[in-house]
């Protein structure tokens, strides 16, 4: 089923259009989204981190991508990228019109259709070419040649299962630690995550950060930074102290210098800076 959203502000339009991927890739791709939009000026956006590793097709105008103060990498039209788990914010910019669609991977899926582990891509952003080759080329020209947003779905499904079910498996021990460290949005204490799958805290340490790119303390505090951002968009917040509690924050101290750390501004200016239906963050 397709979900559409949309906004006109003034000058600027942009419209979503979001599915769920195929039972069969449960687990391993969160959700697809397909996008148009065309702004009076540049836009710029800062995206956050979260549990997943996200997928960009360019089917519009060249894309800058860049940490902040490193210097910006540009995605052409008809090409994508592949981001790793990002411990920071990431500063995007359009010209002003762009279209394209996006895939959002857990790090298990991500792992699975790369066929390898991600420690390489911690903090990279990499274009398709360089990481599929002949095969990130032509994904790229069948989306762009599909006919529609559900032609470009079933397109991806079709793919995914295929590429996905080929892969070597991981551990299920690593998929056992990311699926228990994701479900309790990163309240699970990394000690009691080692003992549940036999493994000594060390150990689960180096292969956590070897397979998914990041440790697994630090994968916690973006699961409950991302707990707390979704919270905010749904306007389920009654207080910042009691959003830290629900997020599982030592205390709100310690929320505001994650929010510093992964949004680059409070919560307070985090929700300023809210783009209307699904528009992102602002990135002025």
């Amino acid at each position: 089923m397709l979900h559409f959203a949309r906004d006109l502000s003034g000058a600027d339009l942009w419209k979503m259009v979001y599915a769920a991927p195929a039972s069969a890739l449960a687990g391993k791709v969160l959700r697809y989204c397909g996008y148009v939009e065309n702004t009076a000026a540049p836009m710029k956006r800062r995206e956050l981190p979260f549990g997943g590793v996200p997928m960009i097709v360019n089917l519009g105008p060249a894309i800058s991508v860049a940490r902040p103060g490193a210097t910006p990498f540009w995605i052409r039209q008809g090409a994508g990228f592949l981001a790793g788990l990002h411990d920071t914010y990431a500063l995007t910019e359009t010209c002003g019109a762009q279209r394209g669609v996006q895939i959002d991977f857990s790090p298990i899926g991500a792992a699975l259709f790369l066929n390898r582990p991600l420690a390489a891509l911690s903090n990279e952003v990499v274009d398709l070419e360089t990481l599929l080759g002949s095969a990130g080329r032509q994904l790229v020209a069948q989306l762009d040649a599909a006919p529609g947003w559900g032609e470009r779905f079933a397109l991806l499904d079709q793919m995914l299962i295929h590429r996905l079910q080929e892969a070597r498996p991981v551990a299920l021990e690593l998929v056992h630690a990311w699926s228990s460290l994701e479900a309790s949005a990163g309240t699970l204490e990394i000690g009691a995550l080692a003992e549940a799958i036999g493994w000594s805290r060390k150990h689960l340490i180096r292969r956590f950060t070897d397979q998914f790119g990041l440790p697994p303390k630090r994968t916690a505090r973006i699961l409950r930074f991302d707990r707390a951002v979704k919270l905010l968009r749904a306007g389920a917040v009654e207080s910042w102290s009691g959003l830290a509690v629900d997020c599982g924050f030592y205390d709100q101290a310690h929320m505001i210098r994650d929010f510093h750390r992964f949004a680059g501004s409070t919560p307070a200016e985090f929700l300023a800076r809210q783009l209307p239906d699904g528009g992102g963050v602002s990135g002025a």
